[in-house]
């Protein structure tokens, strides 16, 4: 091979490179990943949503921390919908799950038991506003049965339309499963 060929096989391979570098999977994943992204005023990206139906959600919650005197879960999870709800995507586009173990038992029990429990705020449970609220726009609250059993907590302990689920991990990993997006609460 001659040192023409060699030089013409190095542009050759560099071109390809070069084309496969500007067009490859990752350059198209982030354009895709900015579609209808905009400058503000001061020149920073906005990235909108990219979704928005059929929207899964599955948050982990395994603290009793209070936010703004409720669950921070909970205020969390509503301040996501309301979000949403701010860019056109209404509560009915959303299956969002919030999957309650550990000391978050305290936030789905009544007023008894959370004295027994000690929870954070007091024995008054200052999330049934909030509950009842997420619940009505569709929010699945769902909490260990394991868990319960750890804290001598029984179903008649529970507020009203808290479901149960065999085991937080297993339900979490089958809403995985199911195309649900995870969000450890921490």
């Amino acid at each position: 091979m001659n040192q023409q060929s060699i030089y013409k096989s190095i542009l050759v391979t560099s071109a390809i490179l070069i084309f496969g570098m500007l067009h490859s999977p990752l350059q198209a994943d982030e354009t895709y990943a900015r579609k209808g992204a905009e400058k503000d005023d001061s020149g920073h990206v906005r990235i909108p949503n990219q979704v928005d139906e059929n929207l899964k959600i599955v948050y982990q919650v395994s603290d009793d921390k209070l936010k703004d005197g409720v669950s921070r879960a909970l205020f969390y999870a509503r301040k996501l919908l309301d979000m949403y709800n701010e860019n056109g995507i209404s509560d009915d586009k959303i299956q969002y799950h919030l999957v309650f173990h550990s000391d978050a038992t305290n936030a789905l029990v009544n007023d008894k038991t959370r004295e027994r429990l000690e929870a954070a705020g007091g024995a008054t449970n200052p999330n049934l506003g909030i509950l009842a609220e997420l619940i009505e726009r569709g929010v699945s609250i769902e909490l260990c049965e394991s868990s319960m059993k750890q804290h001598d907590v029984e179903s008649k302990d529970l507020l009203p339309d808290v479901a149960t689920v065999r085991g937080a991990f297993p339900r979490i990993i089958s809403l995985q499963h199911l195309g649900h997006a995870y969000v450890k609460f921490e």
